[in-house]
């Protein structure tokens, strides 16, 4: 089995194949791409989840994080990356691993920026330290480093990298990760962490412990729903600048993640939020209807009569 079909069974088994349906519309080139950028992700992400326990596994996490952060800087510093945004001072010496190798072949032929990259390594270094977040504001870098900043990767790889599609990656990766924390909350308390910001937990008279515990009753569904809002809100902000965007056909395996878990936001809420006893996914035919509607949003010309009118009340 090739590495690409690999990852995106991999892919599948942790995000309920949502990530098939967006492969489906890539283009080879482009589908190898974003397999080498996901596997950096899960390499990165898996240094930091799957060390020992103790001293000695966070010294060995923290030199993991720190290898990646200097193969970055071998890639950019390299002649064969191509991309001059956010070249570093590395040594000019080639990428040392096979990922880095072929990640340094991705890099070049879409001109992916550096700062990506290390912001997703920075992401993955708080979960080192922190296990609960204080407040949305620091909630959000966090989420911005692991998802907004693999987004802005993706859309390159997509075909467009302008400010107004980067800002559009930024919102739909914050909106995309507060779904996935409000749906993982008790997967998440069962490793002993808390993503839900302490400060809205305590306004609505819960504590830590509580979300630890998996407390359910109205004091976390009014949480929930305030939580769900701002997933909504970042929805929002997205489509809002997708709105600014002429050409949106590089952008429709975004709009099928986008309009996924959108609509598995709208299952938490239809299911009272009850995620300690069912895990919200979408049905086969819930997946193809989104897939229809993202892919008639984003193959409509701008010019047709009426087209921009489609395309606000899909937004």
């Amino acid at each position: 089995m090739e590495r690409g079909e690999k990852l995106v069974r991999r892919l599948g088994a942790r995000s309920s194949s949502n990530f098939k349906f967006a492969f489906l519309f890539l283009s080879p080139a482009q589908r190898e791409g974003l397999t080498r950028v996901y596997e950096f992700c899960r390499v990165v992400d898996d240094i930091v989840d799957e060390r020992p326990p103790g001293p000695e596994g966070r010294a060995e996490a923290e030199a993991g994080l720190a290898q990646w952060t200097e193969e970055i800087a071998r890639i950019y510093s390299g002649s064969g990356s191509g991309s001059g945004s956010g070249s570093g001072s590395g040594s000019g010496e080639d990428p040392q691993t096979e990922l880095g190798q072929s990640l340094a072949q991705t890099i070049a032929e879409f001109e992916l920026p550096r700062y990506a990259f290390d912001e997703i390594i920075a992401g993955c270094a708080m979960d080192l330290d922190i296990v609960t977040y204080p407040d949305l504001a620091a909630l959000e870098l966090y989420c911005y480093r692991v998802a907004s900043c693999v987004g802005i990767l993706c859309i390159g790889i997509f075909g467009d990298q302008s400010e107004v599609v980067q800002r559009y990656a930024k919102h739909l990766g914050l909106a995309l990760q507060y779904t996935n924390i409000l749906r993982d909350v008790g997967e998440d308390a069962a490793r002993g962490r808390v993503y839900l910001p302490i400060d809205l937990l305590e306004r609505h008279g819960l504590s830590e412990r509580d979300a630890l515990n998996c407390t359910y009753d109205g004091r976390f569904l009014a949480m929930a729903e305030d939580f769900a809002e701002l997933a909504e809100a970042e929805y929002r902000r997205a489509w809002a600048e997708l709105a600014k965007i002429g050409d949106l056909r590089p952008l429709l395996p975004a709009e099928i993640m986008a309009r996924t878990y959108y609509e598995l936001l709208r299952e938490l809420r239809a299911r009272r939020f009850d995620v300690f006893t069912h895990r919200a996914a979408l049905r086969r035919r819930d997946k193809l209807r989104v897939a229809a509607i993202s892919l008639a949003l984003t193959s409509l010309p701008p010019e047709l009569p009426g087209v921009r009118a489609v395309r606000a009340a899909l937004v």
